[in-house]
C-alpha cells in the first residue's frame, strides 16, 4: 500500500515539473527588508501546540523546527502587483538533507510522523493574509479530514490549506497595485506571519462563514461550510465573493454536534 503511494507520489510530483517548466508563471522571487514597507497590511498567529494532552500535540518540538525552517524560506519575500506566490516553490523540498524531521502529517488517509510534518499550519496562516489583502486564490486544496474539536478557533472551519511538496500546492497571486512583503516567524508559543506594504490598503475584507453543520453519510460524520469574502472598498462600495465550499470526514467524537434529519 505505501509502495503504491510513493509511486503515486512520484507520477504527481512530475506532472507538476512538467507543468512549472511548460506554464512557467511570474513567480514571486524577490527579497525586500522591513523599512521599506512601512504599512502592516494584515497579521496572523495561531498556537504551536493547539491541545497539550492530546494526540495532535506529539512531534511539536520537531514541527516547531520545521517551521523555522519554512518561515527562514519565505521572510521576506516580495509579491509584486501581478506575481504569484507559491507555498512549495518558496519553501522547497521538505527533506532530511534540508533539515527537516519527521512531526505529523495527514498522508494516505492516515496521521502520522512524516519528514517535513506540519507546515500546513504556515500554509493556513498565509491563507487567512491572502484573503484579506483581496488576493486571487489561484491554488488551494482543502483538507481531508477534520482532526479535533474547536479549541481556541478564532476563525471559521475550513479556514485553511494543506500543502505535500510539490504537487499539493497553496498559490495567490498579488492584484493590488503595489508590492507587498511577506514576513513569517516561529516566536514560542505562536507562530507568526504578516504581510508589509508601502501604503495602505484600499479596503477592508473579512472572511464570513454561512451553512456550517454536522452530518452523517455512510455511518461517517462529516463537517460542511462556506467560507465568503466580505471586501469593504474606502470607497464606499461593497463585494460580496464566494470563496470555497468547505466538506471533510470527521476524525473525532461529535455525535453531539450532528444535525439530525439535515
Amino acid at each position: 500500500m505505501r509502495g503504491c503511494f510513493g509511486l503515486r507520489v512520484m507520477v504527481h510530483q512530475l506532472r507538476r515539473y512538467a507543468e512549472w517548466l511548460l506554464h512557467p508563471r511570474p513567480w514571486a522571487v524577490g527579497r525586500g527588508k522591513l523599512d521599506e514597507y512601512p504599512v502592516l497590511a494584515v497579521e496572523r498567529s495561531s498556537p504551536l501546540q493547539r491541545a497539550p494532552d492530546g494526540a495532535i500535540s506529539s512531534y511539536c518540538a520537531e514541527k516547531t523546527r520545521n517551521l523555522r525552517l519554512a518561515c527562514a524560506k519565505v521572510d521576506g519575500l516580495v509579491i509584486a502587483p501581478g506575481e504569484v506566490f507559491s507555498f512549495c516553490r518558496a519553501v522547497g523540498p521538505t527533506t532530511r538533507q534540508a533539515g527537516y524531521l519527521p512531526a505529523l502529517e495527514l498522508r494516505d488517509g492516515a496521521l502520522g510522523p512524516a519528514v517535513g510534518g506540519g507546515l500546513c499550519q504556515l500554509a493556513n496562516l498565509l491563507f487567512l493574509l491572502a484573503v484579506q489583502v483581496n488576493a486571487e486564490i489561484i491554488e488551494r486544496h482543502r483538507h481531508s479530514y477534520d482532526l479535533f474539536r474547536d479549541v481556541g478557533r478564532t476563525v471559521p472551519f475550513g479556514c485553511g490549506a494543506t500543502v505535500f511538496y510539490n504537487y499539493v500546492d497553496f498559490q495567490f497571486r498579488n492584484t493590488l497595485p503595489f508590492p507587498l512583503l511577506l514576513r513569517a516567524a516561529v516566536e514560542p508559543p505562536e507562530l507568526h506571519s504578516a504581510l508589509y506594504a508601502r501604503e495602505p490598503l484600499p479596503f477592508t475584507a473579512t472572511i464570513v462563514e454561512t451553512d456550517h453543520r454536522f452530518f452523517r453519510r455512510d455511518g461517517d460524520i462529516y463537517r460542511a461550510n462556506r467560507l465568503w469574502r466580505d471586501v469593504a472598498w474606502h470607497d464606499g462600495h461593497t463585494t460580496h465573493e464566494l470563496l470555497f465550499e468547505n466538506e471533510c470526514r470527521v476524525l473525532y467524537d461529535a455525535e453531539d454536534l450532528v444535525e439530525e434529519g439535515a
